[in-house]
């Protein structure tokens, strides 16, 4: 009599980065690095557009629907930018691909998701 051999199930949720690229949590900082980006960006937007920062979802709160317009965007990311330490030539490259990406997906996890593909690490 033979027994009956089960197969591991499938996993039921897949990591993936803002662009649909698959990761693995295990051995790619970068989730982590987004996550703490993320809380980062939800501050210094509520700084920017004088809300409380409880009010900013990363995940879902549009910049522009939460009063923020082109010139605040400005502000944002270069004190976003600021508080990474990045230096003034990669800021001005990394600036516009923020700005892009602010307008193509307004929410701080979109920004955030940006740092970690760089690398970004707060600077202490």
């Amino acid at each position: 009599m033979t027994t009956p051999t089960t197969t591991p199930a499938a996993p039921t949720h897949v990591p993936v980065t803002h662009g649909g690229t698959v990761t693995d949590n295990l051995t790619d900082p970068k989730p982590q690095l987004a996550v703490d980006a993320a809380e980062v960006v939800r501050r210094i937007w509520a700084e920017v557009l004088e809300v409380d920062a409880e009010s900013v979802d990363v995940h879902h709160s549009d910049f522009f629907e939460l009063g923020g317009y082109s010139l605040l965007a400005l502000q944002a990311i270069g004190r976003i930018l600021t508080e990474y330490g990045v230096d003034e030539v990669e800021a001005v490259e990394w600036e516009g691909e923020l700005l892009n990406r602010l307008f193509d997906n307004a929410t701080p996890m979109a920004q955030a998701e940006f740092l970690a593909e760089k690398g970004c690490r707060l600077v202490s």
